[in-house]
């Protein structure tokens, strides 16, 4: 259950204060302390985790990790020359239809899912219920590693993510934690 491309990203502390400069050690963030940003489409909200270069947003980023909520049906975001995955965490999951023609259903929680960030895609929900996903964005010229790994180990504890200058664990339930790294610092 993983899969390898590209990127790294920026912290953010209790509160959604960003932290200031490259983090040099692990950090410990409340989930529920994040920022609620509202998509510019209305059919969501992203809780951003980290990014790099730290100040980074949705764009001049190396590699971004966020939570969303998928409120309703429509267009994602594209990000040309960034590989992303996204994670099922809640709800009954959806479709992704491509504007290449594929489309695949996100229904397996905890399952990681890899494409193309520059390429169009809309998302359709099951149900017309929404969903919970961690996403995790990086440019194709860096190596990310994602997986997801059932950890018996208790950090980072439920609603807690640790992030370092080159990734984050994301505990998304009591067995499962989300890991993404680059293999070597910037």
């Amino acid at each position: 259950m993983g899969s390898d491309k590209n990127q790294l990203g920026k912290d953010r502390a209790g509160g959604g204060r960003p932290v200031s400069g490259a983090v040099e050690s692990n950090t410990l963030i409340a989930l529920g302390s994040l920022d609620a940003m509202p998509w510019k489409n209305g059919g969501g909200t992203t809780y951003q985790i980290a990014v790099d270069p730290p100040g980074a947003g949705t764009t001049g980023f190396r590699w971004r990790i966020s939570r969303a909520v998928i409120e309703k049906d429509g267009p994602f975001s594209t990000f040309p020359d960034v590989s992303r995955w996204i994670v099922l965490v809640a709800g009954p999951g959806f479709t992704l239809d491509f504007a290449d023609g594929t489309s695949f259903d996100v229904v397996k929680p905890f399952e990681v899912y890899w494409f193309d960030g520059g390429l169009g895609v809309a998302c359709r929900l099951k149900n017309d219920r929404p969903a919970t996903v961690l996403n995790v964005m990086a440019q194709n010229d860096a190596v990310m590693r994602v997986n997801v790994a059932t950890s018996r180990s208790a950090l980072p504890t439920a609603g807690h993510a640790i992030v370092s200058a080159f990734g984050a664990s994301v505990r998304l339930d009591e067995r499962h934690v989300l890991t993404a790294a680059v293999d070597k610092p910037f």
